[in-house]
């Protein structure tokens, strides 16, 4: 159905000041797509889009509509879409190229004579991710929003007594018990919290969260200090503030690090990157090995817990390959066939 928008005094200067003509206030402009911040936008793009996928062939999976799968050119492609931004998995490029101009296409409107759509290329970064991509290897990793984080807060520059071959754990052994056992911070938006929060420099919730973003993105290895300091978010004490901050410095110093997805055989038109396996910090327990790079592990800690003294709980982690072969074909088990075929192709980034 056509819809038009009636103009009113700020649109009529807005357009005087770009273009020296004043807009006849009877005139009414069509609306060709949905206006940004209109409470019915995102769900018309939702569905039009969806609508669009579903013509060129793509099928979402079962529990999560943004990820799709097809097959094109001769062979299955996987599709992850993030609102208005694509990444595209397949082993040629050409099948890409291919898939993004069937999408542009019916994207147009028919007053364009190009589509809103453009092609990246070879993914780098998507959603938060830095994306590597290897002859060998694919390195997921935040360091790109990391470095945002830290030189918003001033924390950018490294101290000279700071060493990044041995980086500082996420909490110190020695303040964990503290963290507990100390007197509550004062409560949230009152004077004392306030002037608590002047005296550290910054707000305890809004770091945090930030934090929980790298964490929740592909840094696994932050979960217990994350989850810890979380407890403490309504009424944090000095310590708690201090341990937040220092957890920060910690991912200044590993904010290279990140999951590794090994492939099975060599994709030799990726550029190859050498990598040095981490050295184990012998202060920490032993934890076996796995026997070679692809193999799925899994470590259970009981970090989630519901009473922060007597401090029981049970926890449990499921490695997200099983998660991505259940949402493509139902199986609740690891799928050797579909993760090697995941793991073995490029991904190429439109938006």
């Amino acid at each position: 159905m056509p819809t038009f928008m009636k103009l009113d005094d700020v649109f009529r200067d807005w357009y005087l000041e770009r273009t020296g003509a004043l807009l006849d206030k009877d005139v009414v402009l069509p609306v060709l797509r949905a206006l940004q911040g209109h409470p019915e936008a995102a769900r018309l793009w939702e569905e039009h889009i969806s609508a669009i996928l579903e013509k060129v062939g793509f099928k979402n999976t079962t529990h999560e509509k943004n990820i799709y799968t097809g097959k094109f050119c001769g062979e299955k492609v996987l599709l992850v879409r993030q609102v208005d931004d694509f990444a595209l998995g397949c082993h040629q490029e050409s099948t890409a190229k291919s898939v993004y101009t069937d999408i542009g296409t019916k994207l147009t409107l028919h007053n364009e004579a190009e589509a809103p759509f453009e092609y990246l290329g070879l993914v780098d970064s998507f959603d938060g991710y830095d994306v590597l991509q290897t002859r060998d290897y694919i390195k997921l990793s935040a360091e790109s929003y990391i470095r945002r984080l830290l030189k918003a807060h001033g924390w950018d520059n490294s101290s000279p007594r700071e060493s990044s071959n041995k980086p500082k754990p996420p909490l110190h052994e020695s303040d964990v018990a503290n963290l507990f056992n100390l007197a509550a911070g004062p409560i949230e938006n009152t004077p004392e919290h306030k002037a608590l929060e002047a005296e550290q420099g910054f707000g305890y919730r809004s770091v945090l969260g930030e934090i929980l973003f790298a964490y929740v993105l592909c840094r696994p290895d932050i979960g217990y200090a994350v989850t810890t300091l979380a407890k403490f978010s309504t009424a944090p004490n000095a310590l708690h503030y201090k341990s937040l901050k220092h957890l920060a410095i910690c991912l200044r110093q590993t904010q290279d690090w990140g999951i590794m997805y090994w492939r099975t055989e060599p994709v030799d038109s990726l550029p190859e990157a050498p990598h040095t396996p981490m050295k184990f910090d012998d202060s920490l327990p032993v934890v076996p090995p796995p026997s070679h790079l692809r193999q799925l592990i899994t470590h259970v800690d009981a970090a989630q817990v519901r009473r922060l003294f007597s401090r029981w709980s049970r926890g449990i982690s499921i490695p997200h390959t099983i998660h991505l072969c259940a949402e493509l074909h139902g199986s609740r088990t690891h799928c050797s066939k579909c993760c090697r075929q995941s793991h073995q192709m490029p991904a190429f980034h439109s938006s």
